[in-house]
């Protein structure tokens, strides 16, 4: 895919030394292929910080609070470290976080209880 991109970096500088060589209004020749060759760098530099960006944004996860987290790698299968609340990293696309709700539930039981003459209250 870097290729690719290569390639059509240097087809579109190509065009444009052809574009600036061909009657481009007579202001002096070779300052096309500075020009293509700087957008083609900041393109590349735009993309890499876009990757860096995708990258780090997806290796960060929140666990709240009364949640605990385990983490299924793709290689090992599940980690046996508990994660507990707070910020934690991982390896994007490779492990991922699988969070659990771990608070405690109140529960109202409805029972029937004997009393001591055995009637039931």
């Amino acid at each position: 895919m870097a290729q690719r991109f290569r390639e059509a970096f240097s087809r579109m500088a190509k065009q444009v030394n052809q574009a600036a060589g061909s009657g481009g209004g007579g202001s002096g020749g070779g300052g096309g292929g500075r020009a293509a060759a700087a957008a083609a760098r900041s393109v590349t530099a735009l993309a890499a910080a876009g990757g860096l960006a995708y990258g780090t944004y997806h290796s960060i996860y929140t666990v709240p609070g009364g949640h605990r987290a385990v983490v299924f790698n793709r290689v090992v299968g599940m980690k046996n470290t508990i994660y507990g609340e707070g910020l934690n990293f991982n390896i994007p696309w490779f492990e991922r976080p699988v969070i659990y709700d771990i608070r405690t539930r109140p529960v109202n039981l409805q029972t029937l209880t004997g009393s001591k003459d055995l009637q039931m209250v």
